[in-house]
């Protein structure tokens, strides 16, 4: 196996998403540019007046209000606030995929029938893990697929300890997982990735929740035991475990490009850019309403379809591929669209701008692939206009 390193250097200008205006398009020839569609986009959302309740999962917390101060630097009389998961809100936050069944309770507390639910944001997910002075561990999926299902207890097992020649991996403390009683995005993502990497080994397909772990009722209490307890593994966002100071793994990615080499990557949880290019692997299904549903995004080998290298302003280094980090999970909005309260449609679209989504960047999170992006301006009720000869 031929493994090159992939991390591109702290510092490397990223895109500006603040302050995009609508540009002046003439003499063009349709289809346009994915840039050139979101900038006419930009301009289209109308201040409202009023506030509006957003529900949103605990690790998330800050995230929309993010949003909602940029909003309010440009709309003063329109806020938001953030409540909790389980509280009724016309604004729902989902941190993975919307079920039929999630769906279908939130419109519960709907007072119209019109409800749209779009792709939100992305984030990298890893096993993140305590082991003091020990950062840096590159883990397989074969080797995540084996903790997490039970049979790898040791730091010194064969599938750790190959892809981690020059650590001393001796003496260290039993494996232990941590994970919430409560369904995640990120062990969504995980899972997703390990049956398409590991199926071997991992034979219980896509889970949301981890049944064999140790469980914690929320977030703040399941990382503030994992940066106490040695040895200790759990699922997380990056963001999340870079949040909880421990340590996270680098993850294999195989460059299955179009014309790629073929050769097996590592990737590292700090590059942003890997963040971005991995987003792109998500596939989208499209409702009768028109409602957009992203899986996660896994392999790190982007769908042509959904990521335009070029809108997405990344700069690699000379000979880097065109790959990225192979496990992001892809957090969802869902929406009442209640005309007696056009605040919460207002909020959402805004979300979607690019100034919402370098809000939620400034969190922690990844924006939206553009092709992805722009494709929740129609059931988002975002009219761009095709250009006229």
């Amino acid at each position: 196996m031929v493994r090159a390193m992939l991390r591109s250097n702290r510092g490397i200008a990223l895109t500006a998403f603040l302050g995009a205006g609508a540009l002046a398009v003439a003499g063009c020839t349709p289809p346009m540019p994915p840039d050139v569609l979101a900038a006419q986009a930009e301009s289209q959302i109308d201040c409202q007046s009023g506030t509006v309740d957003v529900s949103v999962p605990e690790n998330l917390f800050g995230a929309m209000t993010f949003v909602g101060d940029a909003l309010t630097s440009v709309c003063p009389d329109q806020t938001l606030t953030e409540v909790g998961p389980l509280d009724p809100a016309p604004l729902k936050v989902f941190d993975g995929t919307p079920t039929a069944d999630d769906v279908a309770e939130f419109s519960a507390i709907c007072p119209v029938d019109d409800v749209i639910y779009v792709p939100l944001f992305n984030y990298p997910v890893t096993l993140a893990y305590n082991i003091p002075g020990l950062e840096g561990l590159v883990l397989p999926p074969e080797a995540i697929a084996g903790i997490l299902n039970g049979a790898i207890t040791s730091w010194e097992d064969p599938a750790i300890a190959g892809a981690n020649e020059g650590f001393d991996l001796s003496l260290l403390p039993d494996i232990q997982i941590f994970a919430l009683d409560t369904p995640t995005g990120a062990v969504e993502a995980m899972t997703t990735w390990l049956s398409q990497e590991a199926p071997e080994e991992w034979t219980a397909g896509t889970l949301e929740v981890l049944d064999n772990a140790t469980t914690f009722a929320t977030p703040f209490d399941l990382t503030g035991e994992l940066s106490f307890t040695d040895g200790a593994v759990a699922v997380l966002p990056v963001f999340e475990a870079f949040n909880a100071f421990v340590p996270t793994a680098a993850l294999p990615v195989i460059d299955e490009t179009e014309g790629g080499s073929g050769e097996t990557i590592i990737a590292f949880p700090d590059d942003p850019q890997l963040a971005k290019i991995g987003a792109g692997a998500v596939d989208i299904t499209v409702d009768e309403a028109g409602n957009i549903a992203a899986t996660a995004g896994v392999g790190g080998n982007p769908n042509p379809e959904n990521f335009d290298f070029a809108a997405s302003k990344i700069i690699l280094q000379e000979g880097q591929p065109e790959i990225g980090w192979p496990v992001m999970g892809t957090g969802h909005l869902l929406v009442c669209d209640d005309p007696e309260n056009p605040v919460a449609l207002s909020v959402a679209q805004y979300a979607l701008r690019l100034a919402g989504q370098g809000a939620f960047e400034t969190f922690g999170l990844t924006p939206l692939p553009e092709p992805v992006r722009i494709r929740t301006f129609e059931p988002l009720k975002v009219v761009v206009e095709e250009p006229t000869e």
